[in-house]
């Protein structure tokens, strides 16, 4: 079955959403990386198995097209391609163009009082523009989902601190430089240096088609800044998603 998704959120000016499954009564909503997520930020939600996803997402800072398929049950896959600065910002030195791989696992279901915990790595091949890795757990609450996480990478500039991960190896201290060459593996750098909290959450009404979404991001935007596609921008991000129709979404 068929599902069209057309979202609009802050900053954002087209987000289009294409899923291919069977239906769900609470579908995981994409993020603009087209995983399951909040807004920008991830969340620990799995799309139905067998889920194919095509989205596009367009603001300042990039041109965001996303391939995301639930290969099984407890693993999501995404390819990515990203035009940076699309709209030309006068001033700005970033014309890059690039590919990336995204991969995202369920740790654990949620049951009881526990939440669903899941771990994930933004960029895993391509350049490492948008390297990142984290830790998310989501917890359904009544009319709310609420999620918190801890991110590395551009997912660990904010109000960053040191990696608790150095418990168990110095390595983790330390991150190489992205910006490798497109396809090659970024495991070495997965899950080093500063690490940030991340989190957010959703209302959804059930008298009326409305989710009202905001989320705290961890990412900076530090590589944007330098290259003056950016100057300051906010750490929260808000969204209201319409759903006027079965399978049919709208996102302001």
């Amino acid at each position: 079955m068929g599902e069209l998704v057309l979202q609009r959120t802050l900053k954002i000016m087209l987000v289009s959403l294409v899923v291919l499954a069977p239906v769900q009564e609470a579908p995981a909503l994409a993020s603009d990386f087209g995983t399951s997520g909040m807004i920008k930020m991830p969340n620990a939600r799995m799309a139905a198995d067998g889920t194919l996803r095509v989205t596009i997402a367009t603001d300042e800072v990039a041109n965001i097209y996303n391939i995301t398929f639930q290969a099984l049950p407890k693993v999501q896959g995404t390819f990515r391609y990203t035009i940076f600065n699309p709209d030309q910002v006068s001033g700005s030195l970033d014309g890059l163009r690039d590919r990336s791989y995204e991969i995202k696992g369920e740790l654990f279901a949620e049951s009881g009082w526990r939440p669903q915990i899941s771990i994930g790595a933004r960029d895993v091949l391509g350049t490492g523009a948008w390297e990142g890795e984290y830790v998310v757990a989501s917890k359904a609450l009544g009319n709310w989902d609420v999620t918190a996480g801890i991110g590395w990478g551009r997912l660990g500039q904010r109000s960053g601190f040191s990696n608790p991960l150095t418990i168990l190896s110095d390595k983790f201290d330390s991150r190489p430089k992205p910006f490798a060459a497109t396809g090659q593996g970024l495991g070495g750098s997965l899950f080093r240096a500063n690490a940030a909290l991340f989190g957010g959450a959703g209302y959804r009404f059930h008298k009326y088609p409305l989710t009202v979404l905001v989320e705290y991001e961890s990412d900076q935007y530090k590589r944007e800044v330098d290259l003056r596609t950016l100057e300051k921008p906010s750490a929260w991000n808000f969204a209201v998603l319409w759903q006027p129709i079965r399978n049919t979404s709208i996102r302001f």
